[in-house]
């Protein structure tokens, strides 16, 4: 049975978004209310309503190389009679004709849409479909494409290996299909390795259900390298390669290949391989790989967190690097890619008692910071390579340019301090309420003890020589802070008038009195807006901002 958007004369073939006429073509077919916005009309003879529109035909024939109609291609003269949307043909029906035209396959430039698989049912064969059943809907030329195009991403998946190597589409789960791990076989620990193992495991598994399990993918994590899966079906002896969306047999073993690359792994190391299949109460099962990898080249320590340190003052730092076999071995520095090292920071790397080649199983790095390193934040991160090569594997598969050897690294931060520093160099006062105190603190720290900050004086503007909104709300203050060769200024809000709605921003000067930096300033802004209810009605601020008048009396202090 057709359905109500193709005509049953010979245009069965016809797409569903070519409809020259809406209406059913079966009398056992509902037609739609005359209210909706898609308007039916019934017919007695469809063939002859058809040839109504054989221009239309005859123009869709020749774009998609439909062959044969039950239609004219002239229009007879149609009259329209009786209720609403009833049309009836006064001429015969004509004879078929036969219109030649040849089909083009337009070239598949991307995956078909989703189509909906059913397992057995007619018009293709039960193994031909993408995922082994039939599919609902599709022509042999759809799903010809449906498999040109997976077939593709095949291809894809095979040339990055492991994860996405032949993944297919997962399967529906099915009840009856079990995919069994043995307890406590769905981990395996290789216990303690060297940086740089190629540790590999077989797991082993079952098709364990009443009817054929179907593994679609098995996705490793990094650091996890996915071998060959093989399943020995029943009554065979020997173990054959697995292609992903083949049928396993109930009672069939499963054999999964995986290596663990320990490289760029140290400490404990846990990586994990998602197994995607039809289980029924599953469909996805984990396994785990997991060692303990002792490092080729450890470093102590492995961070160098200098902290803060005063403009003017040199201090020095190192790291040791050991191998973790006793092996001695040769350290020089990564200039693969290069990194620009801080201002004022130097660096010596040099081998601990080494041996007659200079080579030595204990490295130390020296990282001096001169007196003339300029106040800010600095950070550097050095590289060593070493002269053993990494496995071959690992090196085969290394980017190209990049060094196929053991390496070691460590990272030093520190911020010199000038003899002043300010935190924080922005406050926000957030958003404030017409009358609402608020009060924020910035710390001015001198950094030379036989400096005294009690002549510190501040002042408050607007911002880029702006008028501060409200200015004379805003009050600061110095206050000395006990035990410390500092000062707190206090930024005071004493609270906007009843009708102030908008924005405000400005700075705080600071006159310090130190010859190498008379000056500082801070940051700060903030939002006013009226509780619902509240009257009053703002003015407009210098700037084209809002500002509310100021009553006579009102004080900032």
């Amino acid at each position: 049975m057709t359905s109500d958007t193709h005509l049953r004369t010979g245009l069965t073939g016809l797409p569903s978004t070519v409809q020259l006429i809406r209406g059913p073509l079966d009398p056992t077919h509902r037609p739609m209310n005359h209210s909706s916005p898609r308007r039916q009309f019934s017919i007695g003879l469809p063939v002859a309503l058809l040839a109504a529109s054989g221009f239309a035909v005859s123009a869709f024939a020749s774009a998609t190389g439909t062959t044969t109609t039950s239609a004219a291609l002239t229009a007879p003269a149609l009259v329209q009679q009786g209720g609403r949307g009833s049309v009836t043909d006064k001429t015969p029906p004509p004879k078929p004709v036969t219109v030649p035209a040849k089909r083009v396959q337009k070239p598949v430039t991307s995956g078909p849409a989703p189509v909906e698989v059913v397992k057995g049912e007619s018009g293709v064969g039960a193994n031909d479909g993408p995922a082994g059943g039939a599919v609902k809907g599709m022509t042999p030329e759809q799903l010809k494409q449906q498999e040109e195009y997976l077939a593709k991403q095949k291809a894809a998946g095979a040339d990055k290996g492991g994860a996405a190597r032949g993944a297919v589409p997962r399967p529906p789960r099915n009840a009856n299909a079990k995919l069994e791990i043995e307890f406590g076989s769905d981990k395996h620990d290789f216990g303690l390795a060297r940086q740089g193992d190629q540790l590999t495991h077989v797991f082993e598994m079952k098709s364990a259900g009443s009817e054929p399990l179907i593994i679609s993918q098995a996705s490793p994590t990094c650091g996890c390298t996915l071998g060959e899966v093989k399943v020995k079906q029943p009554g065979e002896e020997v173990a054959t390669l697995y292609k992903f969306g083949d049928e396993i047999m109930p009672g069939a073993d499963i054999e999964l290949e995986a290596t663990l690359d320990t490289t760029s792994k140290s400490n404990r190391t846990n990586v994990r391989i998602n197994v995607y299949s039809n289980d029924g109460t599953a469909g996805q099962n984990q396994l785990q790989l997991m060692a303990n990898v002792e490092p080729f080249i450890d470093a102590t320590p492995k961070f160098l967190q200098l902290g803060e340190i005063r403009e003017g003052v040199s201090k020095t730092a190192s790291v040791d690097f050991r191998t973790s076999s006793g092996e001695a071995i040769m350290l020089t520095q990564d200039d693969s890619r290069p990194i620009p090292m801080p201002q004022g920071l130097s660096l010596n790397v040099e081998a601990i008692n080494p041996n007659d080649e200079g080579k030595s199983n204990h490295w130390r790095a020296t990282f001096t910071i001169a007196e003339d390193s300029t106040a800010e934040p600095k950070g550097y991160m050095l590289r060593l390579n070493s002269d053993v090569p990494l496995p071959e594997s690992k090196a085969h598969a290394a980017k190209p340019g990049a060094v196929a050897v053991y390496q070691a690294s460590t990272n030093i931060n520190y911020n010199i301090l000038g003899a002043l520093s300010l935190q924080p160099q922005y406050v926000s006062l957030g958003l404030v309420r017409p009358g609402q105190t608020v009060v924020r603190n910035v710390r001015l720290t001198c950094h030379e003890p036989e400096f005294d900050l009690s002549n510190v004086s501040v002042e408050i503007t607007g911002e880029q020589a702006a008028e501060l909104a409200w200015a004379d709300r805003f009050a600061a203050s110095v206050k000395p802070v006990s035990g410390s060769n500092a000062v707190d200024i206090e930024l005071r809000l004493t609270g906007l008038p009843d009708d102030a709605d908008g924005s405000f921003r400005g700075r705080v000067n600071i006159k310090t009195g130190h010859p190498s930096k008379p000056e500082e300033f801070f940051r700060f802004s903030g939002v006013c807006r009226k509780l619902a209810g509240e009257g009053g009605t703002p003015v407009q601020r210098p700037g084209g901002a809002q500002k509310a008048p100021v009553k006579k009396g009102d004080s900032g202090q």
